[in-house]
């Protein structure tokens, strides 16, 4: 069955003869992240975790398109086992951490590196820079 939700985008790129289609979905359609997109390439969800939706910011969008431009896809990690709701301290101006938890499901940022929105805070917070609720490390 054909997907019914409206394209935001497509991007067609030919690189030496070989034509890539990659169409954006805005992700709020599958409640994910404001100004975030699901894609799909040729046909298929593109998930590089393995998961099932994957949630791209426009920087990222813009990386796989470098990437793909280059000739060689990108490569990602697995996405963090982080979940909406699971406790999490972030880092603070002044050294210390705010208690507070994971408000939305990781994004793949175009630094290569894997974000997330935390309660409390105004802009997304790096995965790699949290600590768990429980004072261990992630």
């Amino acid at each position: 069955m054909s997907e019914k939700r409206v394209k935001e985008t497509t991007i067609l790129l030919r690189n030496q003869g070989k034509t890539i289609k990659l169409e954006l979905f805005p992700a709020a359609a599958w409640g994910g992240p404001a100004g975030s997109y699901r894609l799909r390439l040729d046909g298929c969800w593109h998930s590089p975790g393995c998961d099932k939706y994957a949630y791209f910011t426009p920087s990222g969008v813009a990386g796989l398109l470098v990437a793909h431009l280059g000739g060689e896809p990108a490569e990602t990690d697995v996405r963090p086992e982080l979940c909406r709701g699971d406790r999490v301290r972030v880092p603070c101006a002044d050294g210390g951490y705010l208690k507070t938890f994971v408000a939305g499901a990781p994004v793949l940022g175009i630094d290569g590196r894997w974000w997330v929105w935390a309660g409390g805070c105004e802009d997304p917070v790096a995965v790699d820079t949290l600590l768990s609720g429980d004072r261990g490390a992630l």
